[in-house]
């Protein structure tokens, strides 16, 4: 199923913004001073590798299951986002995908996070479906590091920038705390947390340390 399924006008425009604000505030952080077009280039392709696909795996998998599922964009956080990277961080939370599902008597059941017993395993599989893009996503820049060690600079700096925004979105997001998917993952199953979040966390840890090191 197309996770531009019933795609409205505002859930475009909240992607496109926050695709927009993620982009700049990744560039701005890239050593420097004025981003040139090849970093900003190069930031959305870790933002949109990163995050969109991130979200739209929330989205698919939750229509699936059958619930409307639309992102929604924490538009004063968009702005927020610019004025931390010009502080040197980014605590990336531009917004989520909401969710819901009519229950048999036609009622709507609650918000993404409201789950019933029920429906514990549907949004179970929701949750980590948008971590796991960008595990996967993860790999594959690493694996294009690694076989093509002599590449240009262009190509090995988009890798690298895409690698390192795919596994810290993961590693973030796999925290099992607040609105995070890792809380709802956990809730959820905590084995599957385990054997997924904790190595995720470890790895995105280990890879920004070693970052900060070179």
């Amino acid at each position: 199923m197309s996770p531009w399924r019933k795609t409205g006008p505002t859930e475009l425009i909240d992607l496109m913004l926050s695709f927009i604000a993620l982009t700049a505030a990744f560039a701005i952080l890239w050593p420097g001073t004025i981003p040139s077009i090849e970093i900003i280039m190069i930031s959305g392709l870790g933002v949109g590798t990163g995050f969109i696909l991130h979200e739209m795996a929330h989205k698919v998998v939750a229509q699936r299951f059958g619930y409307w599922a639309e992102y929604r964009a924490n538009r004063p956080w968009l702005i927020l986002i610019i004025f931390m990277a010009m502080a040197g961080f980014i605590f990336a939370l531009p917004g989520a995908v909401m969710i819901r599902k009519s229950t048999p008597a036609g009622a709507v059941s609650g918000w993404y996070g409201d789950e019933g017993r029920d429906e514990r395993s549907d949004l179970l599989r929701i949750a980590i479906a948008g971590p796991l893009t960008n595990i996967v996503f993860a790999i594959v820049f690493f694996a294009i590091l690694v076989s093509l060690p002599r590449s240009s600079w262009l190509t090995i700096s988009a890798a690298y920038s895409a690698l390192m925004i795919n596994l810290t979105l993961a590693a973030f997001n796999m925290l099992p705390f607040g609105p995070l998917d890792g809380r709802k993952i956990y809730q959820g199953n905590p084995l599957i947390w385990l054997a997924v979040g904790v190595p995720t966390i470890l790895a995105g840890i280990a890879v920004i340390m070693g970052a900060r090191l070179i």
